[in-house]
């Protein structure tokens, strides 16, 4: 290759950053000729400054430049561009990472057209050239490096480009020729940075220059390292710049967003990425309602990651399924409207070379699903995280949110057109023929085999159970002298005990009791001022909301028997004394802890009034001294669930994987955006839904929401929409 370019590195901050980028520069040889230009922008930080200068003495092809003053990012690189009149340059960010014979590939996709003006790799952090989201960032995929991604996207991506309305400046290469007829960036108008790429690639594209997006490399960015504190700043000043040179530029951008021309390069990578993983493919069946379940996904796939890829699949409004390339929310996803592309759902979880299936719930899912197992001969699980399986009502509660296991008094809780036999038997059909019924708690075992006896029960706790038992010692924190703090963590629904909160809040207040109720969550209507609300939290935040709130006890309100409680799991770290119901998993969990205690779940307002008080008067005499919690039995035969049995060792034997086929895939693709496409916006009822939650928010409003009664409320809500709030909230 004649061809010479300068890769110019402009510096200001960064310093670890800094040095990851220059050794990945020098450690990945290339054939085309090339010299590193490291310009220093008046770093604050004399280390960096140190860095480069050894860096420099150390390689011969690095040139060191040094800014007498701060200029700026834009005026830092036009200082480099214009240090020669020959060569082509690659603007590198500091924070990148390359790999392999990344510019190499640059310069050959360069040559295959002389109108190609500028070329932007893929990356993790690259708006429009983003991988594996499209217009998002996203940190490496799990058990990847820079390298070996870089190296999968010459592998399947070869020699392809992609036209693009603008380049993205993290790693940009441009052809001296079009640098000549273009001009410089506008450092008047752009300042210190942002926006100037994309001004000079419309700038480019007005003279007949090609921007691309080079298919077959990948280049790691870490984004904002050097000036994060004043990038939403800077963004927003450069949008209405670009929109005042270019009218044009937003909708250009929005153009090929709608189209997303780069869908098939990025498939083909993501499906490449499964199917040469040595892990075991489990694709996890779920509903679409987030909790507990969700959580149990999110979990199993992080406790499992050196050994287990996650697929998800969950339902979603009109009869389709989102199918989701990992379990975490900014894993990729494709839309397939079921039943009519179960088809295509088939080859697919074929060509990803899925060897396992695991149901975690049926709720909202096609019945064509039920299939997978047969018409893929894999072996599957099922996990019992509530009562669906046994009369689709997944508490077991009444109208007014209260326990009632008799199914008698239940009819309406499974479909209408269905009777309670009917749906046992359907429900029966997948629980018989899975590997294992797996169980978080004992209680659940026995619930379920008054109604399905003989299945292969598998009763194991969630894996965080395995990850922090020994459970931390237990103290009380209350001295006396003052009213004892009742916290009350979650989204409390009545089957929760929202109304029993507020009720003995209401109780307390009325009597002058010397108790506190406080709710860090919130409620599924607006509750009264007795009860303190601190509303929702994140688990990350919850070590924080505790040294605030300083709670003496924590309450578990619940009306119906939970399964297995992740916010229990939370509290047991938190070393507080806790009460809880004696049905569901609470008592099981709880054996033997100190300061701990099992009430019944009915309790009256005045009796669970009288209760906290008495509890108070015993917690001011107590010994100030932690007290260990000893004896605490995980479930025989669960010991290490997760850990070593989870995944078994030996899957069926797999036939070799059928070979990519790009027509298909890319048909696949097209129908998945169309289906996807085709699902619309908030219908009428939906708008009329939203109104109405909004105005209970208000003071009438949450008047007349404590006088309908809640199964009525439900019901309005189920006839203007089935889908759940937060999914009517996103659109």
């Amino acid at each position: 290759m004649s061809r010479v370019v300068d890769i110019i590195v402009p510096v200001y901050g960064g310093r670890e950053a800094l040095r990851r980028c220059l050794a990945s520069v020098v450690n990945s040889p290339q054939q085309t000729r090339y010299r590193l230009l490291l310009i220093n922008d008046a770093s604050p930080d004399p280390g960096i400054g140190e860095d480069l200068r050894r860096f420099a003495e150390e390689h011969n092809h690095v040139e060191l430049l040094e800014n007498e003053e701060n200029l700026g990012f834009v005026a830092t690189v036009n200082r480099g561009m214009a240090l020669s009149d020959e060569h082509d340059v690659v603007l590198l960010n500091s924070d990148t990472e390359v790999a392999n014979d990344w510019l190499d590939r640059l310069v050959n996709a360069a040559e295959r057209d002389p109108k190609i003006g500028t070329l932007t790799p893929f990356s993790n952090n690259a708006t429009i050239c983003s991988f594996p989201r499209f217009c998002q960032s996203s940190p490496l995929p799990r058990q990847w490096n820079v390298a070996s991604l870089d190296a999968l996207f010459r592998q399947v991506n070869a020699g392809e480009v992609v036209d693009i309305p603008t380049g993205v400046g993290f790693c940009q290469y441009i052809r001296r020729q079009c640098l000549e007829e273009t001009g410089l960036f506008d450092v008047e108008r752009f300042g210190r940075g942002y926006g100037e790429e994309n001004d000079f690639c419309r700038r480019a594209a007005g003279l007949g220059w090609r921007n691309v997006l080079c298919c077959d490399v990948f280049v790691f960015h870490e984004g904002g390292v050097s000036f994060s504190h004043e990038q939403a700043e800077r963004i927003a000043h450069a949008q209405e710049i670009l929109q005042q040179l270019h009218p044009d530029y937003h909708v250009l951008v929005e153009q090929h967003i709608r189209e997303d021309p780069a869908r098939l390069p990025r498939a083909r990578v993501l499906l490449e990425m499964l199917r040469t993983s040595r892990r075991k493919k489990v694709l996890h069946l779920t509903h679409h309602l987030g909790g507990g379940t969700k959580k149990h996904i999110r979990e199993l796939s992080a406790w499992l990651a050196e050994d287990m890829d996650a697929l998800v699949m969950r339902p979603v409004e009109d009869g389709g399924a989102m199918l989701s390339f990992g379990a975490t929310d900014a894993a990729p996803g494709l839309f397939f409207s079921l039943p009519q592309m179960y088809p295509q759902l088939l080859e697919l979880l074929r060509l990803a070379g899925v060897s396992r299936l695991h149901f975690h719930h049926t709720l909202g899912l096609e019945t064509c699903l039920w299939g997978l197992p047969h018409d893929l001969q894999l072996p599957f699980d099922i996990t019992l995280h509530d009562y669906y399986f046994i009369n689709a009502h997944p508490s077991q509660t009444d109208a007014k949110g209260r326990y009632t296991p008799d199914l008698d008094a239940q009819r309406s809780s499974y479909p209408l057109a269905v009777s309670l036999k009917e749906w046992q038997d359907n429900q029966r059909q997948l629980l018989q023929r899975a590997q294992r019924v797996i169980a978080p708690s004992a209680w659940v075992v026995r619930e379920f085999r008054r109604y399905y006896p003989g299945l292969n029960y598998l009763l194991a706790w969630h894996p965080d159970s395995e990850e922090h038992m020994p459970w931390p010692a237990v103290e009380s924190p209350y001295r006396g002298g003052r009213p004892l703090r009742v916290l009350v963590l979650g989204a409390l629904s009545p089957e929760k005990g929202a109304d029993t909160l507020e009720a003995v809040a209401i109780a307390a207040q009325k009597k002058a009791a010397p108790l506190e109720f406080h709710l860090l969550g919130y409620a599924y209507r607006p509750l009264a001022e007795a009860v303190i609300e601190h509303g929702a939290y994140s688990e990350e935040a919850l070590p924080r909301h505790l040294q605030e709130l300083q709670p003496d006890i924590v309450w578990f309100t619940a009306l119906w028997p939970e399964t297995y409680s992740y916010t229990l799991s939370e509290m047991l770290l938190s070393g507080l004394p806790i009460v809880a119901p004696g049905i569901g998993a609470f008592p099981e969990r709880l054996q033997n802890r100190p300061l701990t205690w099992i009430a019944p779940w009915n309790y009256s307002p005045e009796q669970w009034l009288q209760w906290f008080m008495q509890k108070r008067s015993l917690l001011a005499q107590q010994d100030t001294r932690a007290q260990p919690w000893r004896n605490q039995p995980m479930p025989r035969g669960g010991e290490k669930f997760y850990r070593e049995h989870y995944l078994p060792e030996t899957e069926p034997v797999q036939q070799a994987l059928p070979a990519m086929d790009d027509a298909w895939l890319e048909n696949l693709l097209l129908q998945s955006r169309q289906a996807e496409g085709r699902r619309g916006r908030l219908s009428r009822k939906e708008r009329l839904l939203m109104h109405l939650l909004a105005l209970r928010q208000g003071r009438v409003g949450r008047l007349v929401s404590r006088l309908v009664p809640v199964n009525v409320q439900r019901k309005l809500k189920r006839k203007l929409s089935r889908k759940p709030i937060h999914e009517l909230h996103r659109k």
